[in-house]
């Protein structure tokens, strides 16, 4: 699964954030289709309202598919089960450097292979670090894998404003990331084994 969200702050244009994330979403799934990847497993895009309010988007939408493993009045749904991945695109349009491993270190061999033919443009780390604040989040506070990409700092103090327009974006860096994201989105389709879950907290 990989997504974005859609939903702006009030007054702004929207470009960077996250315009720029939703482009390069669709742009993933159109590369997917044009070279006829046939998926093992289910590819689904998900474009997330309500983000910059809270969440909400994302956070509803994991609480009616997947559940709640943390409480006992919901439970988990079998789709808890047998989900592989989230990936998230939220923090500008700045090309991707790496991946945050959201403190799950059983990825980190599958992320860094998966890494290696992009390390010409820049795509070296995995990071063990988890970040918040954007759509992944409702993903792994169930348990679910859900991963964000860690990318330059670029669109100087558009972001939030007015000022957050369409002739801000590096496009080439857009173009960029579609392919990676693309490819990790067919390394994970492509996998007859989910990628691997971090121990839940209890």
């Amino acid at each position: 699964m990989l997504g974005a969200h859609f939903d702006t702050w009030h007054a702004s244009p929207n470009a960077s954030d996250n315009t720029s994330g939703v482009a390069v979403m669709l742009e993933a799934v159109r590369i997917l289709k044009a070279v006829g990847v046939e998926p093992r497993r289910t590819i689904r895009v998900a474009l997330w309202a309500g983000e910059e309010q809270g969440i909400f988007g994302s956070r509803e939408y994991v609480r009616k598919h997947f559940g709640d493993p943390n409480d006992s009045e919901i439970g988990v749904t079998p789709a808890h089960e047998n989900f592989s991945v989230y990936f998230n695109q939220d923090y500008g349009p700045g090309q991707y450097r790496g991946i945050y491993l959201q403190g799950n270190e059983s990825a980190r061999r599958m992320f860094t292979a998966w890494s290696e033919p992009f390390h010409d443009l820049g795509m070296t780390t995995v990071s063990p670090r988890g970040v918040g604040s954007t759509d992944h989040v409702p993903f792994d506070n169930v348990g679910l894998p859900a991963f964000q990409f860690l990318q330059d700092r670029v669109g100087g103090t558009g972001g939030h404003t007015n000022l957050d327009y369409f002739d801000t974006l590096p496009l080439d860096d857009l173009r960029k990331n579609a392919v990676i994201i693309a490819s990790f989105v067919y390394h994970a389709a492509m996998s007859n084994e989910r990628i691997p879950r971090k121990r839940m907290a209890r």
